[in-house]
């Protein structure tokens, strides 16, 4: 009997690796999920909590930052800039703009303007418009894998 020990392992962990692979796919993502990560992100950024801010994400993030014009693909020099982003306090921001495309089953960009207010250092308040790419994480979280923000040409 104990002969048949490895089959019956082998076979145990087959059937495992069958029923995960049937395993339902998280459902793609809709125009309303897509709104409420979105606002959820709008809320992070109101926070003025830097940890909460760099939450919204992922680990390997590329972008533009609205603090730092250059290209920036180093996470820490991004924390950075989400840190330089908490201090300027805006803790009202009005999205005035919003457009949600949604890319695949896993992925949406929102482009965005927003009016960035700060009850405690007025000569901060700004406009921002920003363009974000999300990625569904493996966990379902939905985290931002490019930004791209800056303030809009000064008109005139």
């Amino acid at each position: 009997m104990s002969r048949w020990m490895p089959v019956a392992a082998a076979a145990c962990l087959m059937l495992s690796a069958c029923q995960k692979a049937d395993a339902p796919a998280a459902a793609a993502v809709t125009e309303p999920d897509a709104s409420a990560a979105f606002d959820a992100t709008v809320a992070a950024w109101g926070s003025m909590d830097a940890a909460k801010v760099k939450a919204l994400y992922a680990s390997d993030v590329a972008g533009y930052d609205y603090t730092n014009a250059p290209l920036v693909t180093d996470r820490a020099i991004w924390d950075k800039d989400q840190d330089s982003f908490a201090a300027a306090k805006l803790d009202q921001i009005t999205v005035t703009e919003k457009k949600i495309q949604l890319l695949g089953p896993d992925a949406f960009v929102v482009s965005s303007t927003s009016e960035g207010k700060s009850t405690a250092v007025p000569a901060n308040n700004t406009t921002f418009r920003c363009t974000d790419i999300y990625q569904r994480q493996a966990d379902g979280k939905w985290l931002i894998v490019n930004e791209n923000c800056g303030a809009p040409p000064k008109a005139g």
